[in-house]
């Protein structure tokens, strides 16, 4: 893929479960470092923005080679903001600034264990299967035909419909994991629903799909940076 590409880094500064999460102390560096140095060695993108309303992020964003032209206004960094405004917002700053690119790679601040490799087969699946739309995907641990609704008085009365059909005659099923979306600029631009698109699957193993959300990720991060497994 020619350099015709941009690559946007949401990072808000609030953080419940982990207080300043996408700083957080990752093996001796923040969190959004591995996020933003993925993206500049994939060699894909003329520009890595991180979009963040936190002074601390932007500067610690700064100092591992992304850009951070502006702090992301105060509405759009709510605990109800959706972070599809907030690209927006970044993509419409970009296009008055330095004009519209072709593609745009939205990374997750949080998924650490996803590549250059990952990103930059992704974009390779993008324009092979002359796509609108990769979206990362991790195998599901249990297959969704094994779960179901319980009702408030424990009651599994219907729960299943499969009782009886052996586990490895289930087709494979899989769940969005959020480490990357990388598309066309106006799919992003438009806040186009992505699965009404000419959408494709990028496949990520479940090691390296963990998304930081809890202590517990945090330590399963750790642990497989430690086995350099990416």
């Amino acid at each position: 893929m020619k350099k015709t590409s941009l690559c946007i880094i949401p990072a808000r500064g609030g953080s419940k479960g982990i207080p300043n999460k996408n700083i957080v102390d990752v093996l001796g560096k923040p969190l959004i470092s591995y996020s933003i140095v993925s993206a500049i060695e994939s060699n894909l993108f003329d520009r890595v923005i991180v979009t963040t309303d936190s002074e601390d992020i932007a500067n610690i964003s700064l100092f591992y080679g992304a850009e951070v032209p502006f702090i992301r206004p105060e509405e759009l960094s709510t605990d109800a903001s959706l972070v599809q405004d907030a690209i927006v917002h970044c993509l419409k700053y970009v296009e008055e600034e330095y004009g519209k690119y072709e593609y745009v790679c939205l990374r997750q601040a949080t998924s650490p264990l996803i590549s250059k490799e990952d990103i930059i087969e992704s974009s390779t699946l993008l324009i092979d299967k002359k796509a609108d739309i990769i979206v990362s995907v991790t195998e599901t641990p249990y297959n969704i035909n094994w779960t179901g609704k319980i009702g408030e008085d424990l009651s599994m009365k219907n729960f299943m419909s499969f009782c009886g059909t052996r586990r490895q005659d289930f087709s494979t099923t899989y769940v969005v994991n959020g480490g990357i979306y990388f598309g066309k600029w106006d799919i992003f631009y438009d806040k186009k629903n992505y699965y009404e698109q000419d959408v494709y699957a990028y496949k990520i193993s479940y090691e390296k799909s963990i998304d930081i959300d809890s202590e517990l990720d945090l330590d399963l991060v750790k642990y497989f940076i430690g086995k350099a497994i990416i």
